[in-house]
């Protein structure tokens, strides 16, 4: 579609010129900047290409390739609101008019601070955009079919599901708003008066946050709706997903490392946030990984984004050059506080290099060898281990007792690891000898925590509890998340067992009986260039379990598509203390009656399935976790908001 390529362009135009227009900085008064038609203008033309592309899916206009690969006559309105985000193109309109209406916002919302340093930060954030809506154009969204289609191919199944209308979107969110801190850390390092440290925080923190949801939504997904059998598996995209948010994390461990500002630790961690922001783009969209959440990739895209990567690094070297100041600077005013702040920005720091490389490997491999190749969760468990450790040690040195000193905490971790050795020598209480070392120590930084907010509380002079509340908040919430991943990896126990139908089959503890199973089918129709092909057959399965007193009911289903080959969903019976987690095994015969069913070439026959049965306990504590750390971001925000409107 012409129409919408040309908007696109012609907003990167507008961008340019506001550009030249706000480097005349006598002639372009401080009103102006924020007013500027050409800015506008071009916000305008991109917020029009969105809807202009959005309302191609809505009213079925398959002439353009994206519609016709990911939407169809038959999906619900809903469901076509969302495949506009499935392909790569759409992913980056999206991503484009999210980061081009914050910025109107913020543009709009400003009026303090100097012209020539509100011109620098609007400068770098046209240039973030021109870039990305340049990504986007070379992706193509309004790329027309070279034929008449009577319909579209319909929505991959694993994303026919609300968690599609709300991850993706959040996750684009989070990776707009570190490019805001960065662009004001680049003003102010070019010798602005202009101090944005307030709104520095408020972005990070809110990124900080749309991460955590979007990461936290994205575990559930695959857990509880593709049945992927896991809420994190370790896949290339979710690893790169989680590198901005550790350094964000990371980037509210630097008080220490900042030296008084002697050094450029803080904006090196925003730095490191937008570049991995950029790098998980990469490798999300370019194609150059194997992945299950790849159901759409562009190499075309990669080249504009290599370039903002290059801009970003190498203006924060000039930057660098200029202020004359250090990346980092270990000597610090030592202390606890102080120790633990090192130990956690360190440990992070490990941690997200180890997940580089695990991301970085499998590239290389193939370049070298040929094939696709992917690091197994051995790689991740192994490597990341002494880190989480380390970590961990710092939040216990961060939320010690007042009265303990720093020998007191060094024996206390002592103990702690005395006691881990004794349990991984021991295997209990858990089959698994890594996670009975962690487990005292995780626990005893689980104790220390809430009695440090507890002392605060008593003290005489109580100031910023709401800000020792959210960062009690959040550093329990990290102790539970690493307890319940911990503990279901290493307590999960799973079998796969035929069962018959309308017998009952013991397995794990629990009684199991299929009820009743139907096939149905051909259902839908697609319709290709050369031909007319059915969608889909599927069995329906009536499933009841058993378990301690408990009985519960419930359907699984697998279906057989003619693009996407086998799909499922799982069954899950949930309890405080476990999950219950069915899906379908293949079989040879499960497949030959779908296609049976599928081409309607003959009746299918089916008295036997093998069923995987997995217990897996303690997982509610991720979910808790992750609630808690949510909870903890925001009351940290509102403490921040009130410290800022302090006289």
């Amino acid at each position: 579609m012409f129409v919408g390529n040309l908007l696109l362009s012609i907003a990167s135009l507008l961008l340019i010129i506001d550009i030249y227009m706000l480097s005349k900085s006598n002639l372009y008064a401080k009103s102006s900047d924020r007013k500027s038609k050409a800015f506008i203008l071009s916000i305008l033309g991109i917020l029009s290409a969105f809807l202009l592309y959005v309302s191609s899916f809505l009213r079925d206009d398959f002439s353009l390739k994206d519609v016709y690969a990911f939407s169809s006559t038959s999906l619900p309105v809903l469901y076509k609101l969302y495949a506009s985000w499935a392909s790569v193109g759409g992913s980056l309109i999206l991503w484009s008019t999210i980061l081009a209406l914050i910025y109107l916002v913020y543009r709009q919302s400003q009026s303090k601070g100097s012209e020539s340093s509100l011109s620098r930060v609007y400068t770098h954030l046209d240039v973030f955009l021109i870039l990305l809506l340049s990504t986007t154009i070379l992706a193509d969204p309004f790329a027309q079919l070279n034929f008449i289609a009577l319909d579209g191919l319909g929505l991959n199944p694993l994303l026919q599901s609300p968690w599609m209308a709300v991850h993706p979107p959040i996750i684009f969110l989070g990776y707009v708003l570190p490019f805001f801190p960065l662009a004001m850390m680049f003003a102010y390092l070019s010798k602005s008066k202009d101090n944005y440290e307030k709104m520095i925080l408020f972005f990070t923190r809110l990124s900080w946050l749309l991460f955590t949801l979007g990461i936290a939504l994205g575990g559930a997904w695959a857990y509880e709706v593709l049945g992927w059998g896991g809420y994190w598996s370790w896949d290339p995209v979710e690893t790169a997903s989680l590198l901005p948010w550790l350094m964000l994390t990371a980037f509210f461990h630097t008080a220490s490392l900042s030296n008084g500002n002697k050094t450029l630790i803080r904006e090196f961690s925003i730095l490191g946030a937008s570049l991995l922001v950029i790098f998980a783009t990469l490798v999300t969209r370019s194609g150059i990984l194997e992945s299950v959440h790849a159901f759409g990739a562009s190499a075309a895209t990669a080249l504009p984004f290599i370039l903002l990567f290059a801009y970003l690094f190498g203006y924060f070297i000039y930057l660098k050059g200029k202020v004359k100041k250090p990346i980092f600077n270990l000597s610090s005013s030592g202390g606890k506080i102080s120790l633990s702040l090192t130990l956690a920005y360190v440990s992070l720091l490990y941690i997200t290099v180890v997940c580089i490389i695990g991301i970085l490997l499998p590239v290389l491999s193939s370049i070298q060898v040929g094939g696709v190749y992917s690091l197994g969760k051995e790689f991740y468990n192994t490597w990341l281990f002494p880190p989480t450790i380390l970590f961990i040690i710092s939040l216990i040195f961060c939320n010690s007792p007042k009265r303990f000193g720093f020998k007191a905490c060094i024996a206390s971790v002592i103990v702690a690891v005395l006691i881990g050795i004794l349990a991984a020598t021991l295997n209990a209480p858990t089959p698994n000898q890594v996670t009975n070392f962690a487990l005292p120590i995780l626990f005893l930084a689980l104790i220390f925590t809430p009695y440090n907010l507890f002392e605060k509380m008593l003290q005489k002079k109580r100031t910023n509890i709401l800000s020792h509340l959210g960062r009690s908040m959040i550093h329990t919430s990290l102790i539970l998340i690493l307890i319940g991943v911990f503990l279901s990896s290493s307590m999960e126990v799973s079998e796969e067992i035929p069962v018959n139908i309308n017998e009952v089959t013991p397995v794990l503890g629990i009684e199991l009986k299929v009820t009743d199973l139907k096939f149905s089918g051909p259902t839908g129709t697609i319709y290709t260039q050369e031909e007319i092909l059915p969608s889909h057959s599927s069995l329906i399965i009536d499933v009841e379990a058993s378990s301690d007193g408990r009985t519960y009911d419930g359907q699984l289903w697998t279906s057989l598509y003619t693009l996407y080959g086998l799909a499922s969903r799982p069954l899950i019976f949930r309890s405080i203390q476990e999950d219950i987690y069915i899906t379908v095994g293949f079989t040879e015969s499960l497949y030959q009656n779908l296609i049976l069913k599928l081409t309607e070439s003959g009746d299918p026959n089916l008295d036997q399935l093998m069923i995987q049965v997995k217990v897996i306990p303690f997982v509610n504590l991720i979910w808790i976790g992750v609630s808690l750390l949510s909870l903890g971001i925001i009351i940290s925000m509102i403490s921040d908001f009130k410290i800022s409107r302090k006289p």
